[in-house]
């Protein structure tokens, strides 16, 4: 029992951690093997394990602790990461987990874990144990993929719940990113929250200046859409009605 106790430590580990812990990879498969048929652990897919609670017979590790270790660069993003951040105000058993390196969706204790490939880690932060996409990563993915991993309506209303936001931040995201398309998109979305989020004028003038040589839709639902000239993009008309206003 003393190598669980080491293990509950962890919450969720590798046959490799526990090799690690034990220093004889054979001694951690014979344990791993032993430990599960007890119901001491849960094995959460190939090579992962969970320590499981022995009042609720589930896993001590939660879905975003799970999410942020099934690759070595996994974490949560999306509206995941709205979610983790208490912004999001329903409770998804869809986890976004962007990741470098791939890995098979999988369910486990009524959670789907769903890959989102991505080509870095940059704007990822360590909260509790947890991989997170930071707030302003955050924004701008869901921007981007909207309609694909979260949908506008949603994203509007995470934003609208967010205190603050750094507006440097995200143009350096935006910068790695380098799609002109997309910092005009970033910019009539956050055009909505100016006064409330203390957004300077210089924010949407970068903007401008990045995108303003091209037209384009905001995403694939074009029938949708109606044309907006301050930001030449075709988009969904009264977007603040979109925002929940309690």
């Amino acid at each position: 029992m003393k190598y669980l106790n080491e293990l509950t430590k962890l919450k969720i580990f590798s046959r490799n951690d526990f090799s690690t812990i034990l220093n004889d990879d054979n001694l951690a498969k014979i344990l791993i093997q032993n430990y599960l048929e007890k119901g001491y652990i849960k094995r959460i897919k190939h090579n992962l394990y969970g320590v499981v609670s022995l009042e609720t017979n589930e896993c001590i590790a939660d879905k975003f602790l799970i999410a942020s270790n099934i690759t070595e660069s996994s974490f949560v993003s999306h509206h995941s990461a709205f979610e983790f951040y208490g912004y999001y105000n329903q409770v998804y058993n869809d986890v976004n987990v962007s990741s470098i390196s791939k890995f098979n969706q999988f369910e486990f204790e009524e959670n789907s874990y769903s890959l989102i490939k991505v080509t870095s880690t940059n704007f990822v932060e360590e909260i509790r144990g947890v991989r997170v996409s930071s707030i302003e990563r955050t924004i701008v993915d869901c921007i981007k993929d909207s309609g694909k991993h979260c949908e506008l309506e949603e994203t509007l209303n995470c934003i609208n719940s967010i205190p603050y936001i750094s507006t440097k931040d995200i143009l350096k995201y935006l910068e790695q990113i380098n799609s002109k398309m997309l910092y005009k998109k970033v910019g009539v979305i956050l055009s909505l929250f100016k006064d409330k989020l203390n957004i300077p004028e210089s924010f949407f003038k970068k903007c401008h200046e990045v995108s303003d040589s091209i037209k384009g839709y905001f995403d694939k639902n074009k029938i949708a859409h109606v044309y907006n000239s301050e930001w030449k993009i075709f988009i969904y008309k009264d977007l603040n009605n979109y925002i929940n206003k309690e």
